[in-house]
């Protein structure tokens, strides 16, 4: 079996530290963290403070590395974490609530507490943190999709009431005052950027704050819009920004000061990297730059969050898009951090510890040694199974109706749905007899569809038509078929690329085929909505229908390939999984979804493989490609686990200017992986 992280132990751990932490708030020395306004300082026991912190998201990546990443946060002089809190994650359904595994944040805030290391949380309710739905549940959409997220909406304060009284308790047992390392909670984030004003959502959250965390807690604020939020005055005001914003830190903050002309200056996002998109270069911001713009901050007094410190990965389904336009984020998430995705330590993270270092006069602890990362060779792999010839094995939910119906509708949050009608008798009678040409439109479409048709009302591979894409002007599918009849059924498998994350597009924020479909201009109605779940499949590949052989010359999308990847138990590290022959797909290893691949776009063509869900002996691999037909030859049908990342060899260095980049174009995918170049991403 997989290697089992040892949960009893970390624990224990974190049972050791609850009750050391409760021993030392027993004694006569009185914790605390308050706002010295008259010196713009921060009191830490009474004694000025400046704090240097990282983010680092405990969701991103596996419980067993959490101590890792850590210590080496610690080892760069850092003497405070940041961190978010997404809502979706700790309660993908309403009423489940989920603590345990990655989502122990509990243990999370204990292990940072053993490493010495403070704890400042962005508790949401929204997070943005370019993951899905900026941490807001899709659940919500169910009930009801027009709800106004972020606002004082009834509906929506409801379900964040029921949150908060779950999550701010756990936070509360963790204060800097009561023993613990949490010092600052925030609430809501970047508010201003939505261009809403809704001072009763604003208050209603304040309120939540105080109500579970105490007069005491700094609450804050993170924005660089100040017409809102700011002016309340409730939340402690916090800006962010990147390595332009330092060059003259008093014209950086002056805004602010308009505002809020006492207290400690905070840049709670200072960016050392930036996030990449799909279709798009992958973006780096240089380390000498980075190194430079923090010694400036931490010289001017100016507490500093480095977001982010640690990126790591969108496991599964997890990433997040940008819109408008619509742009989603891709699987790995190394954000060109001083801590790779990883755990390798960069040169920009030697930098950052030398600038401290100077700045703090404090010698640092000796730095972890960097992860083994290994290369295991290549994986041939077999077509194994359609999804529609095992659509018993998938189905989840199913609704009827004269339209489709949202993903959230059919209680699909993530992943794909399937919807299947069939042409009717009318709409042969009025087809020209002599074209065989077709236009497939779709009202709406979010966000990527794949179009199959069969002559079987029972899915089936059939004939694959082709793919609407997000990125298209229109949602239309021009295609050609010789005989009516060989298309009587046309079946869309749509995939939700990302729930919106940021911006106005983050209202009405729903999935799937939305409104009307027509052929040729004539409306198709009556149409089946499926609700799938491919982990399930993926997890049952030696029990899924196999392929006949008449069935290969047909569509070879959509399908699932199967292999097995044989491991010593001397040699179980992270590798690489290089998918540079396929196109666009899910990875999954022992049953494990380690996310979204594409490489036809770019810029990431490995995925991070940890060697958490690797065990010694045979291991299962499992791709499902839905863009092409890669594995009609056996020298194709391949994956190569390498040692080192591809997540974007087109890269750009660049400093803030990074952030307004926007780039679209065709990726050249290397047939092999003797031809993906050598990439310095300046690991040490």
């Amino acid at each position: 079996m997989a290697r089992k992280i040892d949960y009893s132990a970390l624990l224990f751990a974190a049972w050791f530290i609850s009750f050391s932490i409760a021993v030392q708030h027993d004694s006569s020395v009185q914790r605390s963290f308050i706002i010295d306004y008259d010196n713009n300082t921060f009191l830490k026991d009474g004694q000025p403070f400046q704090y240097i912190s990282g983010s680092i998201h405990y969701f991103r990546l596996l419980p067993d590395s959490w101590d890792d990443r850590l210590a080496k946060m610690r080892a760069a002089g850092l003497n405070a974490v940041q961190i978010y809190v997404p809502w979706n994650f700790h309660m993908p359904r309403p009423g489940q609530h989920r603590f345990t595994g990655s989502a122990d944040l509990d243990l999370f805030l204990a292990l940072a507490q053993k490493h010495d290391l403070l704890a400042i949380v962005r508790a949401g309710p929204y997070i943005c943190a370019e993951w899905d739905f900026g941490g807001l549940p899709a659940w919500l959409l169910q009930r009801n999709a027009s709800i106004v997220m972020r606002s004082s909406d009834p509906q929506f304060l409801a379900a964040v009431d029921e949150w908060m009284a779950v999550l701010l308790p756990i936070i509360a047992r963790r204060l800097y005052s009561s023993g613990g390392n949490v010092i600052m909670v925030q609430l809501e984030n970047e508010y201003g950027s939505t261009g809403q004003c809704d001072l009763a959502y604003i208050r209603h959250l304040y309120q939540l704050g105080r109500r579970y965390l105490g007069n005491q807690t700094v609450l804050f604020s993170t924005d660089n819009t100040l017409t809102c939020v700011a002016k309340e005055r409730q939340f402690y005001a916090t800006i962010d920004f990147g390595v332009d914003g330092t060059r003259s830190l008093k014209d950086t903050f002056a805004p602010l000061r308009a505002l809020q002309p006492k207290g400690p200056l905070v840049n709670s996002e200072y960016y050392a990297g930036w996030l990449d998109h799909w279709s798009s270069p992958h973006v780096r911001v240089g380390a000498q730059l980075v190194a430079d713009g923090l010694a400036r901050m931490l010289a001017y007094g100016v507490n500093v969050n480095i977001y982010m410190f640690f990126g790591g990965t969108n496991f599964g389904y997890w990433n997040g898009a940008n819109s408008p336009p619509f742009e989603p984020q891709p699987t790995s998430y190394d954000y060109d951090a001083p801590i790779a995705e990883n755990g390798d330590t960069r040169y920009k993270y030697q930098l950052i510890r030398q600038v401290i270092k100077d700045a703090t006069g404090r010698q640092p602890s000796p730095v972890p040694r960097n992860s083994s990362a290994s290369s295991f060779g290549r994986v041939k792999l077999q077509r194994s199974a359609s999804l529609l010839g095992n659509l018993d094995s998938l189905i989840v939910n199913r609704l009827d109706g004269k339209l489709p119906v949202t993903m959230e509708s059919l209680g699909q949050f993530q992943g794909f749905a399937l919807y299947g009608t069939q042409i009717s008798e009318d709409f042969k009678a009025v087809a020209p007899s002599l074209t065989s040409s077709y236009s497939l439109r779709v009202e709406k479409v979010r966000d990527f569809v794949y179009a199959f048709a069969s002559s079987s009302s029972k899915p089936s591979l059939g004939q694959f038509l082709g793919f609407i894409s997000y990125a298209e002007s229109a949602a239309v599918l021009n295609f050609t078929a010789s005989d009516l009849s060989s298309i009587r059924n046309i079946w869309l498998l749509v995939e939700n690329c990302g729930h919106v994350n940021s911006g106005p597009d983050i209202q009405g924020n729903v999935k799937g085929i939305i409104g009307q479909v027509t052929l040729n201009g004539a409306p198709l109605n009556g149409w089946r909505s499926y609700s799938l779940d491919f982990d399930r499949l993926a997890a049952k590949l030696p029990y899924a229908k196999r392929l006949a052989a008449s069935e290969e010359p047909q569509a070879a999308q959509a399908s699932l390939y199967m292999g097995r990847l044989i491991l010593d138990k001397n040699n179980l590290t992270d590798t690489y999984a290089n998918l540079s022959t396929f196109c666009k797909g899910q990875l999954w290893i022992n049953g494990f979804n380690l996310g979204r691949y594409w490489p036809c776009a770019g810029p990431q063509v490995t995925l991070y493989v940890p060697r958490a869900v690797l065990r010694e002996g045979s291991n299962s691999v499992a791709v499902l490609e839905l863009l092409q037909a890669p594995c009609l030859s056996d020298s194709s049908c391949r994956i190569d686990f390498l040692r080192e990342p591809d997540v974007g060899f087109r890269s750009k260095s660049v400093a803030d200017s990074a952030i307004s980049l926007r780039f679209r174009g065709k990726f050249a995918v290397p047939s092999s992986a003797d031809q993906l170049p050598s990439v310095d991403d300046e690991r040490i």
